[in-house]
This record gives structure tokens, sequence and C-alpha cells, in this order.
């Protein structure tokens, strides 16, 4: 729980008083300013407490048809520490009747007033809990065209969360999210999200460990977003159960709707205060369900349900001398994937290697889908910047996850990443032809010229043919690095795509930054892709392809005739251009 917050709830109240006071709920109409009533929730361990509170009023329509509960808590114990994080979905009562959770506060106040988000607006948003977790989730998707998705996936980058998250979503809530301590780097994929990392890990308790809070209104709850060698998680606390369906936390976890997380039991181990939130230290517990629905109004979970997470198996080679073998488990959401798995990369890599001096960071692995090829991952890194490898990989799964044509079915993600106390690094200094004339039906000879780091140069001598089937006139030469020639391709054509089949072609005939290119183009009409630059594209793509102005010329105003790979195995920097005459 964090800053006060208000909600923009859509959905009307349609549960009538007389079935809430049969159901030992005190409806909003009946409460009055200078009602006395006591909350609970667990300070320390497993024990649920009691706290007070004194109703101060009702504040109307803080978002449309929606009315939050003013209280202030009571007691010495409260005013010192006041409202934190954790006493989310507390649940409160006025006469042995549920009144609301427990759901916001104020940060740096001087006196501990929070809100209550009145029960039966969690009922109306919250109940409804599917025994069966969806088989076809629906698609939430950002307004984002898929062709710029995708060009900033084969550019090596990946869309910021703030471009990505509509602003609306960033300003409805401030949500805290505890566990590993997360470098300021791994922290950057959320700015603008409304979303805060609290650096409070705690140990998860082990299987059998009866220390848990009990599972009822009261008890601490944990949602597990991150699992494994790397743990992030929202705590809170349970508000209702009615049979297997459970109500927490009072307020939205990102207001996603449809979800599938473990729903964990948990310990206080403590309350860290804070001048601007404090916040409980949870320790999460044995597994007690699955998070099925995240709403404006609060969470709801299904008790004894399983959760579908994505696997992301890392291995970490030192030099050689180390290996590291790091297994996690993430959320499957079409948006928070990519930039989830980001972090876990990231944050892994900034922890186990060098800060300091020369190194280089190669990246390797695959993106397996279920009924497609395995996506294969790829990217070469000379300095000490790992994130460019986690934009890298957050770039790939964006253009996976955010493709409007079907939800993936992701089986898991294996990456390898292997360091090297050297610096890697080679840029393309010149590229020389033996004649600026050449003809149809016959090679043409070309000399690479790169130059490392401490100033040595290299040659590599390499041919392309020229198919007969080639356009008399001017041709142009393009040798370079593959993401420079993408980077300085004229051509104004919009990557179209029209599956997700399309999707995994073009990212595995991507070009890499750690292999050299040599490419014959020629202005000439023809299908073919930006950034994908292989002749005889797919026709379910090549018919596709378009302009960005959206009009139906599906021309190019250039065609790929032929092209070389020289591979590298180190990040190459640098494009060169030549012209030639072809006979």
């Amino acid at each position: 729980m964090s800053k006060f917050r208000f909600f923009i709830v859509l959905a009307l109240f349609c549960l009538s008083t007389s079935f809430l006071v049969s159901q030992g709920i005190l409806p909003l109409s009946e409460i009055q300013p200078g009602m006395r009533g006591q909350g609970k929730t667990v300070f320390l361990g497993s024990k649920i407490e009691r706290f007070d509170f004194e109703i101060l009023g009702i504040q109307k329509n803080t978002s449309p048809g929606r009315s939050t509960i003013l209280v202030k808590l009571l007691g010495s114990d409260m005013k010192e520490r006041g409202v934190f994080a954790g006493m989310s979905g507390s649940p409160c009562y006025v006469n042995g009747k549920l009144i609301g959770a427990l759901s916001s506060g104020f940060a740096f106040a001087k006196e501990p007033i929070a809100g209550i988000t009145p029960i039966q607006y969690m009922l109306d948003q919250l109940l409804e809990i599917p025994d069966q977790a969806p088989q076809n989730t629906p698609l939430i998707l950002p307004k984002i065209d898929p062709p710029k998705v995708l060009k900033s996936a084969l550019n090596g980058s990946m869309i910021p969360l703030s471009e990505v998250w509509s602003e609306g979503s960033r300003d409805s809530f401030n949500l805290l999210l505890t566990g590993t301590p997360l470098s300021a780097e791994a922290k950057s994929y959320w700015q603008g999200s409304g979303i805060r990392f609290l650096d409070a890990s705690a140990p998860q308790m082990a299987k059998g460990d009866d220390d848990s809070s009990p599972i009822e209104p009261g008890g601490t709850v944990v949602a597990s977003l991150v699992e494994g060698d790397l743990d992030i998680s929202s705590a809170g606390t349970i508000t209702y159960i009615q049979g297997k369906r459970l109500l927490m936390f009072g307020h939205p976890l990102f207001n996603l709707g449809s979800l599938q997380v473990p729903m964990r039991s948990g310990s206080v181990l403590g309350v860290v205060s804070n001048l601007n939130s404090s916040f409980k230290l949870t320790a999460p517990g044995k597994n007690i369900g699955s998070v099925r629905l995240d709403r404006n109004a609060g969470v709801g979970g299904l008790l004894g349900a399983e959760s579908k997470m994505i696997p992301l198996r890392l291995g970490i080679n030192l030099g050689g001398k180390k290996n590291l073998n790091l297994s996690f488990n993430m959320i499957d959401h079409p948006v928070l994937t990519p930039y989830f798995a980001a972090t876990i990369l990231s944050q892994s890599l900034e922890s186990n290697i060098r800060g300091l001096g020369m190194q280089s960071l190669s990246l390797q692995g695959n993106i397996k889908l279920t009924g497609y090829p395995p996506i294969q991952i790829e990217s070469f890194v000379a300095d000490l910047n790992s994130k460019r490898l986690s934009d890298y990989l957050g770039g790939i799964l964006q253009s996976i996850c955010f493709n409007p044509f079907e939800k993936p079915q992701f089986e898991g993600i294996s990456l390898t990443v292997k360091a090297e106390e050297r610096l890697d690094l080679s840029a393309v200094v010149g590229a020389r032809i033996l004649t600026s004339r050449a003809k149809r039906g016959s090679p043409l000879p070309i000399t690479l010229v790169v130059q490392n780091i401490q100033g040595l140069r290299e040659s590599y001598n390499f041919s392309i043919p020229i198919p007969s089937s080639a356009q008399k006139g001017k041709t142009y030469l393009l040798v370079g690095d593959g993401l420079s020639i993408m980077s300085a391709d004229p051509d104004q054509s919009s990557v179209q795509i029209g599956s997700l089949g399309d999707v995994v072609q073009v990212l595995n005939s991507s070009l890499k930054n750690n292999q050299a290119y040599g490419l014959l183009v020629q202005s000439s009409k023809g299908a073919g892709l930006r950034g994908d630059r292989i002749e005889g594209i797919p026709p379910s793509i090549a018919s596709l392809v378009g302009p960005e102005d959206g009009s139906k010329d599906t021309s190019l105003k250039r065609r790929i005739i032929g092209r070389a790979l020289i591979p590298l195995e180190r990040e190459v920097q640098g494009l060169v251009t030549l012209e030639i005459e072809v006979e």
C-alpha cells in the first residue's frame, strides 16, 4: 500500500442492501462519521491482530460512481508506524459487520489517515472467479503498431513501459513490489509506470513450514510475480473468503483483469519504518492457490488452483573459470512478460559480472513457443553495458507478446551468457572491390577491412554472386554489421505481418551485430522487408509489405539481389556503401 489512491471503476453497483446485511456486511449507505470499528492484519509472524479506527466520513465520487471511506487509525502504535504497505486488504468491521478493505494512505502524513474500499465494490468486481482458467486468454495489447514493435526488436531495443502503459493506468495507482533488491538499471525498465520496487527481500519458507498466518480474513497473502533465483512479489492482507474464492488488497495489482500468478501464504518478519511509506517485510510461504482476477477494486484468487508461469533458465559462463546456472519462473502476460524477462537478465548480469574494466558479453539461446520453430537468440556486447543484452531480449519478447494475431503459448526461455575479460570489438573501416563494373552471372570479389580496439587491422576476402536475373545499371554494395545496415536503410516501407508465424520467421532471419554482411541492392520494384535483407521472403510476408503512408503499393524502392555473411564472433560496428555498374 502506498500513496492515497483513487480508482476509476466501470462496473455499476448491483448488490442490494438486504443481500449485504444477510452476508454480515454493513452497506455504505449506513456508515456515519464518528463510528468506531476494528481491522485485522498481521504485524509480526503469523498472528492476526486487531487495530482500532474511527470513521471520518465518506469521500464521494473519488471516481465516477464510487466513494472511499476515510478513517483515522487509533492507538499509539498506529500513530507511530502510520499506514504501511502490506496492510492493503485488511478487513475492517463496524459492530462486527464488514465495511471494506483498508487500501490506501497518505505519504509523509503526520496522522495515520487511511482509505477503505467498500466491500460491495470488491464483491461486485471480484467474486465471480471461474473455477477453470480461460483457455484462450484475450490479447491485452498496447496501442502500438506491430511494425514499430518489430522494427524496435530488429534494432536490438525495446519500447519503454511509459509508452506501453497508458497514462490513465499510470495515474490510477502506485504499486509497491518487494523482493530481491534490484539495481538502478533493472528498475529503469519500470520508470513511468506507477510501479515501485522496495529492497525488501525475505527468505522463502521451506515446504511444510507452519509459520504462515492462517488463511482467513486478516491473514497475510502474497502474489508471486517472479520466483526462483530472483523473487518479486506483492504482499497484502486477505479481506474476504467465500468457499474457494478469496478477495484481497482492496486496490489493483496492475488492473489487468484476467491473470494467473501463484498465491502464497506468508509470515511477517517485521515492519520497516519509512518516512515516505513504511512496509511489512514478508516471507512468502506455501502455495495456496492462484490469483485469477486483478480489478480496480482489488484482487481475487482461487484456493487450491494452479498457475501457469514461464520458465526462464539462464547459464552464465565467467571466462571459462566459473559456471552459474540460474532458474526462474515469471508471470505470463502479454504486456508485462518482456519487462520482467529484461529485469531478470539485467539483474542476473549486474550481480555476477564485473563492473569495471574491459569485458565482452555474448548472449545465445532460444525462446520456445508451442506450434512454432524455436526463436533463436544471439547478440554480442563489447562493453560493460549489459543492459543492451537485456533490451535485446525484451525487444524480441515484445514483438512476440504484442502481436495482434494470437496469444503465444510459451514453453520456456533458455539463455547462455559468456563473459570474457577482453574487448572483442571491431569497426568496419573500409571495403574494396577490384572494379567498378561487374557482369551478371559472375561473382563480385570484395575485401572487408576491420580494425579492433587495439588499432590492428584485419582483411577478409569474400565474394557475392551477381545473379543473371539482375538488372543492368547502377547497383549499391552495402558492407557492415547487421544493426548498422538496418539503421541506414533508406527504404521507407513498413514491416507488415499477417500472423505470429510471420513474426517468428522475421526474427529468425534478422541480421546480427556479431557478424558482417555484404549486400547487393538495386533500385527496382520487388517484394522485400526492411530489416530482413534476405532474398526469397515467404509470400505470407512479401504480400503484406507496404509503405508507412498506408497506401496499397507493395513495391520496394530497393531489391536485394545478392548477399554474403562473414561471421566474426565479436561485436562489429560500421557501414560502408559503394556503387558499381552491373553489365
